[in-house]
């Protein structure tokens, strides 16, 4: 258990940032998306989430960089 909170500390921008792509990809999938036809993002709701996790990790772990 201990190990989790370790793992969540000194993860946590890259976990807001995929939390925050999620949010994202559901509300992109909710006002914007498509329901027919080829289109690049899908129309079902769990792609879009995963893609925006996917997308808001990877900009997350630009602002996680240690200092050397």
């Amino acid at each position: 258990m201990k190990d989790i909170f370790i793992f969540i500390y000194n993860n946590k921008i890259v976990l807001i940032g995929i939390l925050l792509g999620i949010i994202a990809g559901y509300t992109y999938w909710y006002y914007v998306t498509c329901y027919w036809g080829t289109y690049p993002l899908s129309a079902e709701w769990w792609v879009n989430c995963g893609l925006g996790a996917i997308l808001g990790g990877l900009f997350a772990t630009l602002y996680n960089r240690e200092e050397a």
